[in-house]
């Protein structure tokens, strides 16, 4: 799944109208599993690097496999959450719990849409990688539908949110984040469909 994705549904499904302090561990823990990715592609670029090579070879090497388990590993995730609710009395264990939460949401939303990139979701408990046969974007494994299944799920959660947002700035980002996932489902789905 797309991070921008991940952000507004992990945010339509843990944020309280309560508690919007929240909203930022939230987004925090959305994007945790997805950082290495950023340092990684921002690494390979600056090693000028092709595209096809950075994906297809340097992505699926070492150590680079083994930092992206780290970040999208769900028993580190529960650990977050476990140690939010020990420091629940305290200001910093409900944010934390609410950060752990949302890490766990990402790695959840990702076991069903990940073919050849799957992660290792288990670690340190296990290097096992759940091939899903779904991906959020590769055509050879039902790419469009991974992709429409996550832009419609993107598309109700925005409208469930938009109400909820009281801030002009937060509805601005919210437009910018789902305008960025609707412009990458038009490019990496319905552009090559549609080309010659």
């Amino acid at each position: 799944m797309n991070t921008p994705s991940h952000l507004i549904l992990n945010l339509a499904l843990l944020r309280r109208p309560l508690a919007p302090t929240m909203t930022w561990p939230i987004l925090i823990g959305a994007l945790i599993p997805d950082a290495a990715l950023f340092v990684f592609y921002g690494w390979a670029r600056w090693q000028q690097l092709p595209e096809h090579i950075i994906w297809s070879e340097v992505y699926y090497s070492q150590p680079w496999q083994a930092i992206f388990a780290v970040g999208n590993s769900i028993p580190l995730g529960l650990l977050v959450v476990a140690l939010g609710y020990y420091l629940t009395p305290l200001w910093l264990g409900s944010g934390l719990g609410c950060l752990g939460a949302s890490m766990v949401l990402h790695h959840l939303a990702d076991l069903p849409l990940h073919h050849d990139d799957a992660h290792q979701h288990f670690w340190p408990l296990s290097a096992v990688r759940v091939i899903s046969p779904v991906s959020y974007y590769d055509a050879d494994h039902f790419g469009l539908l991974g992709a429409t299944v996550e832009l419609g799920l993107v598309l109700i959660a925005t409208a469930y949110l938009w109400p909820r947002l009281h801030f002009i700035a937060s509805k601005g980002l919210l437009a910018a984040t789902v305008c960025l996932t609707i412009g990458g489902y038009l490019a990496l789905q319905i552009r090559p469909l549609i080309a010659p």
